[in-house]
């Protein structure tokens, strides 16, 4: 067995030589194991050249993932640049108009303050807060250390992202406050009766008097202005028409509910312009001056009502 041999006859096509070759069986194992050992080698370097290639492929997509993550986040780093800019500019606002408005003396936040802000993700319509930064990590299933700290430094923003949000919410809620309470100091301004109701002299003021129509004392409680008949009645301030009509003692009168517990009174009119529900704006001619009901002469009894209590209108007119 050790000496085997194999014989290999070679017969040419065209010639009736034939040509034997005497093998050793040693000589045909060994190339079979040589045969064997290059196609196992061969696959091995396919199999390289493959993942070769596959890395090659990879890292291109890395570069390209990375380059775009360098994008998103420079362009996301000026975007939240400009947003702490405004942001800044209207926190600044925000506080001098709290300066103006003497809000927090007021106590006008307390109550407020305590109600809890939307969340910020919600607010701009995600379903969840952003990840932390652990998470982050955790998914990250990447070698590549420039992609790591990218996407690290793009988690840190939108958590930067998100604490400005919070804070552009709250700005809001003050401002807000603060257009409220202005509005309504526009509104009360509107209702003060600061204007005197019709030109003309003051023939009587506000307090006690001698009456004209007996000589007992009297509680005057208005203002007379004495002018010649038809002289125009204007509404000293913003208000509803809640009475207009003949009342005793005062004659053809008109009542304006201005909000906020005041009233005026305007009684001896000549005619009354306006009908009741009616809202008049300030300035508005709403009766003419006569005579009308117990009168010992043309003119407009004036009153000023707070709460149903009169004051004297003179604490309320600005004109000379």
């Amino acid at each position: 067995m050790a000496n085997r041999y194999f014989t290999v006859l070679i017969i040419p096509e065209k010639t009736s030589q034939v040509r034997r070759l005497i093998l050793p069986s040693w000589l045909i194992k060994g190339a079979a194991v040589a045969a064997c050992f290059s196609i196992i080698l061969g696959g091995i370097m396919l199999l390289d050249y493959w993942y070769v290639m596959s890395q090659i492929t990879e890292n291109n997509q890395l570069k390209v993932e990375n380059r775009r993550l360098r994008q998103q986040v420079q362009v996301f780093k000026s975007k939240m640049n400009t947003l702490e800019g405004t942001l800044d500019r209207v926190k600044t606002f925000s506080n001098r108009l709290k300066v103006i408005t003497n809000l927090e003396d007021r106590g006008f936040f307390h109550a407020k303050n305590e109600v809890k802000l939307p969340d910020a993700a919600t607010n701009i319509g995600e379903t969840k807060m952003p990840p932390s930064i652990a998470a982050i990590e955790a998914e990250i299933d990447s070698k590549d250390p420039e992609q790591q700290v990218l996407k690290k430094q793009y988690v840190e923003m939108e958590h930067s992202f998100t604490e400005l949000n919070n804070e552009a919410l709250k700005t809001e809620q003050i401002l807000q406050d603060q257009y409220e309470l202005l509005a309504d100091q526009k509104a009360f301004l509107a209702a003060l009766p600061t204007r005197k109701p019709a030109v003309g002299y003051f023939t009587s003021g506000f307090g006690v008097r001698r009456s004209p129509f007996g000589d007992r004392a009297k509680m005057h409680e208005g203002l007379d202005i004495a002018n010649h008949p038809g002289t125009p009645i204007k509404a000293p301030a913003d208000g509803v028409v809640s009475f207009a009509d003949s009342k005793s003692g005062y004659g053809q009168t008109l009542i304006l509910d201005h909000g906020y517990g005041l009233e005026t009174w305007y009684g001896h009119t000549r005619k009354i312009l306006v009908s009741r529900g009616q809202k008049v704006r300030r300035g508005d001619t709403i009766a003419l001056l006569g005579n009308s009901g117990r009168s010992t002469g043309p003119h407009v009894h004036y009153e000023v009502r707070v709460n149903g209590t009169p004051v004297d209108p003179l604490s309320y007119i600005l004109e000379n």
